[in-house]
């Protein structure tokens, strides 16, 4: 483990990520802000400033207490905050001092010297690399690659796992951020336990607070009895926030809230009730971005950026494709040509795996995918099918526009039914994932005339 100190980024207590390595090694970077204790009675001493803040002083119920004399029992408070640390003197006797100078309330840069008494304290920034090998999996879950990449990914999650730590996995839509969640949780001492979703994007957002804590009976209309929420359902077990970066503005200090005291209030309840969750959260957006546009919560950002995992997305690992396609393949008892493979193996999928399943599904109906030899009886004949695994049969003595026609409509309702039945009926899941407008994937629904209630 090596460790340096540095003065110049911003950054919370205890943040911790992957680091990629050219040679494809890797290692796990933890940050975090620490209190020293430069020159006066008890140096060279130092404690963790976490991120709600330490109290220092000589008292013994203070964060960091001190052995000068000359300091107040309660001296002051610093706390995280922007490119530095807040400091503000508790009334104390003697003072805060900074460049010779008493403040009371005030945002000073990392690094800065603060003099209480005969002692002087300054806050650092410490980063601590560890190298971590290389996973030996193929798969985790049922995330799929052999790839240094996607071993790298493994070797991460393998760590996580063996902690409640809270997850933040970031990454391109479809790069596995879901699959990356439950198989954090499979590989969990929590495993045996449920693991909850909730859909940040696609629960309606005057919904969403009912869903997260959950309501008592009559609290508001249509409240007929009383409902659990995700917190609850999740009970030992793992709570995993899809989309986070979609949260309400207005809903953001009521989850951080319920995610710092482990507890949670139903709608019109009276008691606050203990949850004993862990806490993974998955988004494709750049939080970091969105918290300086005001849209994200900086302390919400904070509280969920513990143990960043970033997926990484299919152009930087192309050697997995072959793979993922026999995989996406054998679901269908289905073959493609070299040739198709190779051709998909060349492409960028912009849509990352999703996008590459969806083509394979796209390839089976349209391209006309091959079916594997099937077995024959002691009498050498073909034993009988269901037809689930034959070639797609072409009439070439009919037109070519209606043929077509009539593949590609075949296609469009079975695509679109499995997307459906898949998230339960859930349109707005179903077309962010298969990437299809919402307004245009209801129009489809209609067209073909599928049934949302035989689906959920």
């Amino acid at each position: 483990m090596s460790e340096h100190i540095e003065h110049t980024a911003a950054v919370r207590p205890k943040e911790t990520t992957l680091i990629y390595q050219p040679d494809g090694s890797a290692l796990i970077e933890t940050v975090q802000l620490e209190v020293r204790v430069v020159e006066g009675p008890g140096a060279p001493a130092r404690c963790v400033l976490p991120d709600a803040g330490l109290t220092i002083g000589t008292s013994p119920a203070c964060g960091f207490v001190l052995q000068d004399p000359s300091v107040s029992r309660q001296h002051l408070e610093l706390c995280p905050e922007g490119d530095g640390v807040r400091v503000r003197d508790l009334g104390s006797t003697n003072g805060t001092l900074v460049s010779g100078s008493r403040i009371t309330d005030a945002v000073v840069a990392l690094g800065t010297p603060l003099h209480l008494g005969q002692t002087q304290l300054e806050v650092w920034r410490i980063v601590d690399q560890t190298p971590i090998p290389l996973s030996r999996r193929r798969r985790f879950g049922a995330l799929i690659g052999s790839s240094v990449a996607m071993r790298q990914i493994y070797a991460l999650l393998e760590r996580a796992a063996e902690t409640d730590v809270t997850v933040l996995l970031c990454g391109d839509t479809g790069t596995g951020k879901e699959l990356a969640a439950r198989a954090l949780h499979d590989h969990s001492k929590r495993a045996t336990g449920p693991f909850q979703i909730v859909d940040c994007g696609a629960v309606s957002p005057t919904l969403i607070e009912a869903e997260l804590f959950g309501h008592e009976r009559g609290a508001f209309t249509g409240a007929d009895k009383e409902r659990p929420g995700a917190f609850e359902r999740a009970s030992d077990g793992t709570l995993f926030f899809d989309e986070i970066g979609e949260l309400p503005l207005n809903l953001q200090p009521k989850l951080l809230r319920a995610l710092e005291a482990k507890e949670i209030q139903r709608i019109g309840g009276a008691k606050r009730l203990p949850v004993n969750v862990r806490f993974v959260a998955a988004t494709n957006r750049d939080l970091a971005a969105e918290v300086k546009a005001r849209r994200f919560r900086e302390d919400l950002y904070y509280r969920l950026n513990v143990f960043r995992v970033t997926m990484p997305p299919l152009r930087q690992h192309p050697d997995d494709i072959p793979l993922l396609i026999e995989h996406f393949l054998g679901v269908h008892g289905r073959t493609l040509s070299a040739d198709i493979v190779s051709r998909m193996q060349s492409l960028d999928w912009p849509g990352n795996v999703r996008e590459l399943r969806n083509a394979v599904e796209r390839a089976i109906v349209l391209a006309g995918a091959e079916a594997p030899s099937a077995p024959r009886t002691e009498g050498g004949q073909q034993p009988e099918s269901d037809g689930s695994s034959m070639p797609v049969r072409i009439d070439s003595s009919r037109p070519f526009k209606d043929v077509k026609a009539e593949l590609v409509e075949s296609f469009e309702k079975a695509y679109i039914e499995d997307a459906l039945q898949r998230h339960k009926g859930n349109i707005s899941a179903a077309a962010r994932e298969s990437g299809i407008d919402r307004k245009h994937l209801e129009r489809l629904i209609r067209k073909h005339g599928i049934d949302l209630k035989s689906l959920r």
